[in-house]
């Protein structure tokens, strides 16, 4: 079976080919019945008067699944089909998976697979003896991100079977928790824990109030980042998946961080509130707009001996874009952050930065894809900023192009350029000074090793138990073929004639199906395909970087190579390395640096 449960604006449709049942449900009018159902046939290798030896599925939190067959029953066709419409249920339509999807904006395909095992059992399993055959149902998924379309090509965390959301811990589907590991020569080695809530605590999809809560510790310092936000989201009905706008948001955070700068330290304080609105101009595309006010302290202390404290305000606006790139596979991201800042005893300065990234995936030949990402970006604020609104080279506290368009990664306007052979904020100007201009290249190659990885979707062969005209048996279809050939041909012209059905013209109910498909059928096409379960990819890393103050007196320039090696692991992210300046002045704490960082997500 093949199902589609579609969340966060696209409408919940299902679909299905043998072994049945078959099934198409699309939102329809309050009352109204939109299920189709077939029937189909066991498999060809099956044989009468079989019962149960035992019932298994292969899938994540599913011990507790409860379905109608049970070990001795007799093995039909019926129980069989009911079994596995049980299964899709408890996957996508039970309240739990309504919730977690719908919080999380994600669309879910799902194939459910039979294995019968008619291997020569004991004899006794069953009252009265008689042959037996074990049954195992495997419902392989793909799930796609219709918030976060980045994700979708991006060398996520991915589990290759579905989850019985019913039966996840209800703290781990209502906190949503992340935790992390990571290096920085400056920040030191560090644990991230982070939680995502509705309010009021519940597995409701439509809870419109949010709470979120991240905290960033180094074990070897002082240094930390926390952040606290609450967000109230207000999703306007949609008629026919084409809305432009598709969410306003209000907002208030509460920050408090101590970070290292020059072998010195910033620490800032500051509460801030703001709105937002998310749009989709095209399909693939999402723009957010933010814009915020921010009141907080600002304590500044460098090797260099300034000392600096001040009460700050600050206008922020913020613009981040991100558009799939259907032809190329890949993701393009820009952002754009203007602020106007007024420290205490200091005019308004103005202060602005812009990033441009892009990832692709892409394979030579028939194995494991490469990876390329490849980011620039630039900053300038007034010469006569003081040292906390300055800029400064190193590491990167978030990742541009995989943290999501509402994270407080994204929110912060960037400190600088990226250059990943210096800690955090350790590359400045001589004498101890930040910069008021800057520019950044940075480049990265992940080269695949077969053996080191497998595929999300197993190239295996599904037997549908189908005959040509002739009567002759039809040969398995690939799994991932049959997958794709759902997206491509079933499903759009199944779900036309659901709505059809529900009174809408031919017309209109293609406009309707083409625009939900069109909206996943890339990036799910690409996780068919070439996603991985699991994959160790060496990494080359190249990073050139810039910093200069407004009179042109000082200036400096940076070049660094480096290797590495990425790994995803099912719930796991890591990925570390080591980098080299090859050129350049100075960096405090020397010319070579290592970094890591390592996300657990995907927990359920």
């Amino acid at each position: 079976m093949l199902a589609l449960v579609a969340s966060a604006g696209v409408a919940p449709l299902a679909w299905g080919a043998d072994p049945p049942p078959v099934s198409i449900e699309f939102d329809g009018p309050p009352g109204a019945s939109s299920r189709l159902a077939a029937q189909g046939a066991m498999p060809r290798q099956a044989v009468p008067d079989l019962r149960v030896r035992y019932v298994r599925i292969k899938s994540r939190w599913a011990d507790a699944a409860t379905l109608p067959i049970a070990a001795c029953d007799v093995l039909t066709n019926d129980r069989i089909s009911a079994a596995m419409n049980a299964l899709r249920q408890q996957i996508g339509e039970s309240p739990a998976a309504t919730g977690v999807l719908g919080r999380q904006g994600r669309a879910e395909v799902l194939f459910i697979g039979v294995e019968y095992d008619l291997s020569t059992g004991r004899g006794d399993e069953c009252p009265g003896g008689g042959a037996t055959a074990g049954v195992t149902l495997e419902p392989y998924h793909v799930r796609v991100d219709l918030a976060r379309l980045g994700d979708n090509v991006l060398p996520i965390p991915r589990a290759g079977t579905a989850s019985l959301y019913d039966h996840v811990p209800a703290v781990l589907r209502r906190f949503d928790p992340q935790v992390g590991a990571g290096y920085d020569e400056a920040f030191g080695p560090t644990v991230t824990a982070a939680v995502r809530m509705p309010l009021p605590l519940s597995d409701a999809a439509d809870s419109p109030m949010g709470l979120s809560l991240r905290h960033e510790q180094s074990t070897r310092s002082a240094f930390h980042r926390s952040e606290g936000r609450l967000e109230y989201r207000h999703q306007p009905v949609r008629r026919d998946g084409q809305d432009v706008l598709q969410e306003l948001r209000v907002f208030a955070n509460a920050i408090d961080r101590r970070e290292p700068v020059l072998g010195g330290e910033l620490q800032r304080s500051a509460g801030e509130a703001g709105l937002g609105a998310t749009m989709k101009p095209a399909i693939g595309v999402r723009v957010a707009l933010d814009g915020s006010w921010q009141a907080g302290r600002d304590e500044t202390t460098l090797a260099n001996g300034v000392d600096h404290r001040a009460d700050t305000r600050r206008l922020t606006a913020r613009v981040l874009t991100e558009w799939m790139v259907p032809r190329a596979e890949g993701v393009l991201r820009a952002g754009v952050w203007a602020e106007r800042v007024r420290p205490d005893g200091v005019a308004p300065l103005a202060r602005w930065s812009a990033r441009l990234g892009y990832a692709r995936e892409f394979s030579l030949g028939s194995g494991p894809t490469w990876g390329l990402e490849v980011m620039a970006g630039a900053g300038r604020v007034s010469d006569r900023a003081p040292a906390a609104e300055r800029f400064y080279g190193g590491g990167a506290k978030g990742q541009f192009l995989y943290d999501g368009l509402g994270s407080a990664a994204l929110s912060r306007a960037p400190d600088g350029p990226l250059l990943r052979s210096a800690g955090q904020g350790q590359a400045g100007l001589p004498g101890q000074r930040g910069g008021t201009r800057y520019w950044h290249l940075n480049a990265q190659l992940a080269f695949p090793i077969k053996a080191w990885s497998s595929p999300l979707i197993p190239d295996e062969r599904v037997d549908l138990g189908d005959t040509d005209s002739s009567g002759q048996p039809m040969p398995p279809i690939p799994l991932k073929t049959l997958l794709g050939n759902q997206l491509d041909v079933s499903g759009p012209s199944m779900l036309v004639a659901t709505l059809v059905a529900q009174g809408k013209s031919n017309e209109e109910a293609t406009r309707e199906a083409d625009a939900a498909f069109d909206e996943v059928r890339p990036a799910a096409h690409f996780i068919i395909d070439k996603a991985s379960l699991h994959a160790v990819r060496p990494l080359l890393l190249m990073d050139v970087a810039g910093l200069s103050d407004g009179a042109g007196q000082f200036s400096a320039r940076w070049v660094a190579v480096g290797v590495g090696v990425g790994v995803t692991v099912v719930t796991a992210r890591l990925e570390g390395g080591v980098m080299h300046t090859v050129s350049g002045p100075a960096i405090q704490g020397g010319r070579n640096a290592a970094f890591l960082r390592m996300v657990f997500q995907n927990l359920f």
